[in-house]
């Protein structure tokens, strides 16, 4: 399960903003943990330490840390814009990633079922 420490390791933000930032950065945390522990499409493997504990598996850490960072990214852009460019054009956080979709394995990408 991913921490705050890990998603803004993620991000590579400097000391002073994940300062500042701590907070929201807490809360995408807990909303994505929520999220992902709530799907029933993510592996879960036996911890190291006590294998009698299912944890999630490596590719759903991945997948839940890309997602906080897009939706950390998020956070001042509702519209999807993030920046404009000098020449006018716009700079877009993208709303969907199918990077995260495949890892998490939700969308298109869940596997086959029978029955």
């Amino acid at each position: 399960m991913i921490t705050t420490d890990a998603v803004t390791a993620w991000l590579k933000l400097p000391a002073g903003e994940a300062a500042s930032q701590a907070a929201v950065i807490a809360q995408v945390t807990a909303s994505v943990v929520s999220f992902v522990d709530s799907l029933g499409t993510i592996r879960r493997v036996p911890d190291q330490d006590d294998p009698t504990v299912l944890v999630w598996a490596p590719e759903t850490d991945l997948g839940a840390l890309m997602l906080a960072s897009r939706l950390w990214r998020r956070r001042n852009s509702p519209a999807g814009i993030e920046a404009f460019s000098e020449v006018g054009g716009a700079s877009y956080v993208s709303r969907y990633d199918s990077d995260v979709a495949r890892l998490l394995r939700i969308d298109a990408f869940l596997k086959p079922a029978v029955g």
